[in-house]
């Protein structure tokens, strides 16, 4: 009997975590993330201490990388990977690999939707001004900092 293949779209908290419950449910199934940043995890809820300096190195906030995930989930998490097309008829996801930008197409038997969101931006006065930042990921946090250190002396 052939294993059955799990993709899971997204990944850091939501689809970590149901790669992590797939795998628990199932020691035989073929698990794979594509999850399109660059990493597969971190603590954001960690990014206000980080942003405070509470956390002081970035680094603490990465949890896990790809490697950890083979190694002790058998998991393939693959990372710069954007989820294009979902054809659910023929059960394939259509991926681009951001790095060197190929295409390819990926079959499942289950499929995990954990893509994530964006932050809700309110409509009020001075939202579009220049300091005015979203605090959800990585990325953002470096932009608040990029933007402290051009702006001020106290920036990291």
């Amino acid at each position: 009997m052939e294993k059955t293949k799990i993709v899971i779209i997204g990944g850091v908290a939501a689809g970590a975590s149901a790669a992590a419950k797939a795998r628990r449910c199932s020691e035989e199934a073929k698990i794979i993330i594509f999850e399109k940043g660059p990493f597969i995890s971190y603590a954001n809820c960690g990014l206000p201490y980080y942003l405070s300096g509470t956390i002081p190195k970035r680094e603490s906030l990465l949890i896990v990388d790809p490697p950890f995930f083979k190694k002790r989930f058998n998991i393939e998490a693959k990372t710069s990977h954007e989820v294009l097309e979902i054809d659910r008829k023929a059960k394939t996801v259509t991926v681009r690999d951001l790095a060197n930008n190929q295409t390819f197409i990926e079959s499942y038997d289950k499929l995990i939707l954990a893509p994530g969101a964006l932050p809700f931006i309110p409509q009020v006065p001075g939202v579009d001004l220049p300091f005015v930042f979203t605090a959800k990921t990585l990325d953002d946090t470096d932009r608040i900092f990029r933007f402290l250190k051009r702006n001020s002396h106290g920036g990291r």
